[in-house]
Formats: C-alpha cells, structure tokens, sequence
C-alpha cells in the first residue's frame, strides 16, 4: 500500500494539492477534486475524506478505501478491482460501468448509489443490496 508521502508525489505530479485533518496527517482529505484518470493503484485511502470528487477513469485497483468518505463521488468507469471498500460510504455516489471485480463492499453505505453498467459478481452485488435469495 502507499503512504501518504507516495499519495503527495501522485498529486503533485499532477498539479493537485492535498490536505490532511488529522493530527498525525494520515487522514487524506481530496474533497471536491478532479482526479480523473489517475493511476491510484494500491493508494491507501483509509478513513480519506474525497466527497465529491471526480475519480472518473481512474486506476483504484487494490486501492484502501476502507472507512472513506465517498458521498456523492464520481467515479465513472474506475477501476476497483480488488479495492478494500469496507464501511466506505457511496451515498448518493455515481459508479455507473466501474469494474468491481473481486472488490470488498463488507458494510459498505450504498444509499443512492447508481451502478449501472458495473462488472460485479451478482453473489457481491446481493450482499451490498442486502438481498436474500427466496
């Protein structure tokens, strides 16, 4: 995984600034940034705080997002493959044709979440539906 000094390098080759909140400052804080087509694999994002952002196109696969803040993100056709998104928050988040394969939603807040075109097994997609087979 990435820390947050490989996350700055990442950003700054990109022109992007980062913030950090926590008194430690490994908490990322990318709210309300375009971080569209970004190679951001394996990035550790635990606990980030990236509401409504634009991760559109980019690589998260085997990313960290467990905890992160996610409300109202795009993350139009990402790539999460294998991505920890255990207890992320996608409320109200677009990941219309994301690629979900292998990911981990365990306790994952998917209120309003748009995932249409997705690929996601349909075993992964009734556990974060809460569905039951009849």
């Amino acid at each position: 995984m990435a820390n947050v000094q490989s996350i700055n390098a990442i950003l700054k080759e990109n022109h992007i600034e980062l913030s950090t909140k926590s008194n430690d400052g490994s908490r990322v804080v990318l709210n309300n940034r375009d971080l569209r087509d970004l190679d951001l694999r394996g990035v550790d994002f635990r606990n980030a705080d990236l509401r409504n952002s634009d991760f559109s196109g980019a690589n998260l696969s085997g990313a960290d997002l467990r905890g992160a803040n996610l409300e109202h993100t795009i993350l139009l056709n990402a790539d999460l493959r294998c991505a920890l998104l255990c207890y992320a928050d996608f409320s109200e988040a677009d990941l219309r044709g994301c690629n979900l394969v292998g990911a981990d939603f365990d306790g994952a807040e998917i209120w309003r979440t748009n995932l249409k075109g997705c690929k996601v097994s349909p075993e992964v997609l009734h556990h974060m539906l809460s569905c039951h087979k009849p």
